[in-house]
């Protein structure tokens, strides 16, 4: 049986090696230039790999938040999980993908998040021989919560409804619509801070249509979020013209009443006068 020479293998080895070290050095880490979006009580993915792919199973892998630089997020190291001096608010809430380490995956998962998660995210790797050794992840949390309608009565030939919805953040637009889609005029706005969430509340006259159906929707444009609530008002909620009209022509004949009985007088009035006169 034939057998590489010894400094055949050295060769070979060395060979490997170099390849390694090349491509090591070649690679770089990368994020992901949009925003990371969440709402609040989501789990996120922050997104962080290296370029080209190497393992990175025996690497060092930090993720720390900027917005407070003593903040630690998540410590890989030495083949495993090292998270002693994680910040309290992170225990048991970050994870890295082990088994995806030997494709040069280090993302981590953040799970239900909060808005006070928001903020930048560095992904830095100390023990990488390239030049970028680091990259940064924005991560954008909100708030959304429901539209409640309520009708407030009457408001002469309409009727006033009322639209609230608390717990958003950022803070959101209000707006009302027809059945077709046609934004009404409304009051307000009328919007307040509770701590870290928006309430807001909106007041809309609206007239009988064929359908009596009208929206409100509240929408988020930042994170890209909206909510709606219809509401069908009854038939029977419109003031009745009919109503209006007795009313109306009650008054016209009461007038007209008065007036004949003042013309009435008066033709009596002067008729005498001209009788007593040719006497």
């Amino acid at each position: 049986m034939k057998t590489f020479p010894t400094s055949a293998a050295w060769c070979f080895g060395i060979l490997f090696i170099s390849v390694s070290l090349i491509t090591t050095e070649s690679s770089e880490v990368v994020g992901s230039a949009d925003p990371v979006v969440a709402l609040a009580g989501d789990d996120v993915i922050l997104p962080c790999s290296l370029k080209p792919s190497v393992g990175a199973e025996d690497m060092t892998v930090e993720w720390t938040g900027l917005y407070l630089k003593t903040r630690n997020v998540h410590l890989y190291r030495q083949g495993r999980d090292s998270n002693v001096e994680q910040f309290p608010s992170y225990r048991g809430r970050t994870s890295m993908f082990h088994e995806e380490l030997k494709n040069g995956n280090v993302s981590l998962k953040l799970t239900r998040v909060t808005l006070s998660d928001a903020g930048s995210y560095m992904c830095f790797i100390p023990t990488l021989t390239g030049q970028v050794k680091e990259t940064t992840v924005q991560l954008f949390v909100g708030a959304i919560s429901q539209p409640v309608i309520s009708i407030d009565g009457t408001k002469g030939w309409g009727v006033a409804l009322k639209c609230e919805s608390g717990g958003w953040f950022p803070e959101p637009e209000m707006e009302w619509l027809d059945s077709s889609g046609t934004i009404l005029p409304a009051d307000g706005p009328e919007k307040h801070r509770d701590e870290d969430l928006y309430t807001v509340r909106r007041h809309v006259s609206v007239n009988k249509t064929d359908t009596n159906r009208f929206t409100c929707r509240v929408q988020q444009q930042e994170i890209n979020h909206l909510k709606e609530t219809e509401i069908h008002v009854p038939d029977d909620l419109f003031p009745k013209s009919y109503i209006v009209l007795i009313v109306g022509l009650s008054i016209a004949v009461a007038v007209a009443v008065l007036a004949s009985l003042a013309g009435v007088y008066m033709w009596r009035k002067c008729t005498k006068g001209e009788f007593n006169l040719d006497l």
